[in-house]
């Protein structure tokens, strides 16, 4: 057992980091389930595997990113974003399916780690006024998803085991390696922030392992009322997320489904009905704007 006593249960990176890490250690079949236990100083987040904490810093060092070069873009090539890139099609949509079904054929993995990043972006279940398929939800705070995928920073299997160990090690950086989920610094590495020194600053660690959970846990689209937008398995409203704390061990697919259940996202979820599904516990948080074009999560109170 690997206890991460850094993992705050309240934290909004926490569900989509647990995701990440559970989806590199998938690839590497390595058989770790996650659950939550109760220690002298609160909740801990325990992970069921085989492997130290340095071979889980050499799973995630080496576990396989997406290599932009090997989509098949529209017209001129990615720009900073998905969307901008597709909008500048005649036909987003059919820009988007043909580069999805490109990258089908372009290999004989089941789900090559590009395409996944692809569904995690956009969903083309639901499209704006101009027929591009719409942004997930889980993305907000992040205004350029392709810049800030395509080039990760450079780091070690053994700086990677020292954050797992004692939590993340925040550094400077270039703008837009940082995610709207990381509450300690408040944006994600924009123009602005609340204080200068913040602004770029990321977690190598966490970089990772959000990315990863965001591949791991692609859009889906949501209908309300008359129209229908994107939402995921942690979006309770356009910018509200939900997320539970549990006390069973789960995989990969089985922490989809927790994420995903109904129970989870109601005004006033029973905790009743909850724990007989392992929940003991739900937080939730909003998106708070820094400017115009960043918004950040920040810790979630419990609401159940």
């Amino acid at each position: 057992m690997l206890g991460l006593s850094w993992m705050r249960p309240d934290a909004p990176y926490m569900p989509v980091a647990v995701a990440g890490l559970l989806a590199v250690t998938e690839r590497q079949e390595a058989g770790v389930t996650a659950e939550w236990a109760m220690s002298l100083h609160g909740p801990v987040l325990r992970l069921a595997a085989s492997c130290s904490v340095d071979e889980l810093g050499e799973m995630i060092a080496s576990a396989p990113w997406p290599d932009l070069e090997a989509v098949a873009w529209p017209g001129a090539g990615p720009k900073q974003g998905l969307k901008p890139t597709l909008a500048d099609s005649q036909d987003p949509l059919g820009a988007y399916r043909a580069m999805v079904s490109a990258l089908h054929r372009s290999t004989e993995e089941a789900i090559p780690i590009e395409l996944a990043l692809l569904r995690a972006i956009v969903s083309d279940g639901g499209l704006d006024a101009a027929g591009v398929p719409m942004r997930s939800r889980l993305l907000r705070g992040v205004k350029a998803d392709l810049s800030s995928v395509g080039k990760p920073p450079k780091v070690k299997a053994e700086e990677l085991a020292r954050e797992l160990d004692a939590g993340p090690q925040f550094r400077r950086g270039s703008s837009g390696l940082g995610l709207g989920f990381v509450p300690e610094i408040q944006t994600f590495g924009g123009t602005t922030g609340p204080e200068p020194s913040s602004v770029g600053s990321y977690s190598p660690l966490l970089y990772n392992l959000l990315w990863h959970g965001i591949i791991a846990l692609p859009p889906v689209t949501v209908a309300r009322g008359r129209q229908r937008g994107v939402g995921g398995p942690l979006v309770t409203a356009p910018d509200v997320l939900s997320w539970p704390q549990w006390s069973i061990a789960v995989d990969l697919r089985c922490l989809r489904s927790l994420f995903a259940l109904a129970d989870l996202h109601e005004d006033v979820p029973s905790i009743g009905s909850l724990s007989a599904r392992g929940i003991d516990a739900v937080y939730r948080a909003r998106a708070v704007p820094i400017n115009s074009m960043v918004a950040v999560f920040r810790w979630g109170r419990r609401v159940a």
